[in-house]
């Protein structure tokens, strides 16, 4: 078997992007986790971690834009985010835990995956897509929660996110030029190639890709991966694995992020595994996550594939103190689910064309 034509997609698998100024968002983001958690151990309510961190999650949004335009976009997303988390709540307060939960959330997860979707790319959001959304509404729907716990994850949510706008908005009047950066044109976003069309905007504006664009690629994606995985782990996973590659502009780069997230994971869950194993007390597991989002923003422009080693053991360490299960069933499920979920994105990406990826291309 030739193969020199797996070359090209291998070295874009592994290239790494020089650094280019990811420091000042990696300390901002690390912070936005941090502070919240650190709040929640004092309070004696870690237990709510896991809403915290998807408030927290806003920082993430307008990275590569001014300040302006950034928050704005923060405030769009942080309230996705909170509605996101009311929406998983809700699930879990209504339907049973496990399986039968499951079958409830995939049908609400393939809707709304397609909803925000279509919406961050009208808005021209960056990052593009519904993963964070969609992590949040599954991940939130998996912990079992009485009617109570509605308006606390409400609560949580708002002042996470809230402090994460507010930590964007004191942080921008200390960056060099602050003044200028309100005015200085967008840089473009670094998880986009270059060659990737250009979102319409204003009013009146289609989408970035057509209709059957969101409903193969998210509706129909997040449902097959979600309905697989429901019977052998934890469908959020696997729905968020095959989201992931999806906000690509092109076959290519759908491939290369579906390659990096299988990859990343399944080193990642390996490192989780290992933190997990050693039950590090509360305020040291802060820690480490406050460095391990750092990690993730540092790397998560320049190469996927190893933002993973950061954020897989993130995720795994908030799910873990939200509601703890064995950690060999945890790490196993992840990484499961995660083939699952890269697989039927993989699948999807090589069944469909479009036709303006020709005229572009």
């Amino acid at each position: 078997m030739n193969a020199r034509p797996l070359l090209p997609h291998l070295r874009r698998m592994l290239h790494v992007r020089p650094y280019g100024g990811e420091l000042p968002v990696a300390l901002r983001a690390a912070a936005s986790v941090a502070v919240p958690m650190l709040v929640l151990w004092a309070t004696g309510h870690l237990d709510w971690s896991l809403y915290a961190t998807f408030g927290a999650f806003t920082s993430l949004f307008g990275r590569t834009v001014p300040i302006r335009a950034r928050l704005r976009t923060q405030v769009q997303a942080g309230g996705v985010l909170v509605a996101s988390v009311l929406v998983g709540t809700l699930i879990a307060v209504l339907g049973p835990t496990a399986p039968g939960t499951g079958w409830v959330v995939v049908p609400v997860a393939a809707v709304w995956a397609t909803a925000v979707a279509i919406l961050s790319h009208r808005l021209r959001w960056h990052p593009p897509g519904p993963l964070f959304p969609v992590f949040a509404l599954g991940a939130c729907s998996s912990v079992p929660a009485g009617l109570d716990r509605l308006p606390i994850a409400l609560a949580v949510t708002v002042a996470a996110a809230l402090f994460a706008l507010a930590l964007t908005a004191a942080i921008a009047r200390f960056e060099s030029g602050g003044a200028a950066l309100a005015s200085a044109p967008a840089r473009p976003p670094v998880l986009t190639p270059v060659s990737a069309p250009a979102p319409a905007g204003g009013s009146g504006a289609t989408p970035e890709w057509t209709m059957s664009h969101y409903l193969v690629r998210y509706a129909a994606g997040v449902a097959v991966a979600g309905a697989i995985a429901t019977a052998v782990g934890h469908p959020y996973w696997a729905m968020v694995a095959a989201v992931v590659p999806m906000s690509a502009p092109d076959a290519a780069g759908r491939l290369t992020r579906a390659a990096q997230r299988l990859a990343g994971t399944l080193v990642g869950v390996v490192i989780a595994w290992a933190l997990l194993l050693a039950a590090p007390p509360p305020l040291v597991v802060i820690a480490i996550a406050a460095l391990l989002q750092a990690g993730a923003e540092l790397y998560v422009g320049r190469n996927y594939g190893v933002a993973m080693l950061f954020i897989t053991p993130l995720a795994l360490s908030m799910a873990q103190l939200a509601n703890p299960v064995p950690v060999g069933g945890l790490v196993a499920d992840r990484a499961l689910d995660t083939l699952v979920g890269v697989a039927v994105a993989v699948v999807i990406t090589l069944l469909t064309h479009e036709r303006r990826q020709d005229e572009e291309g």
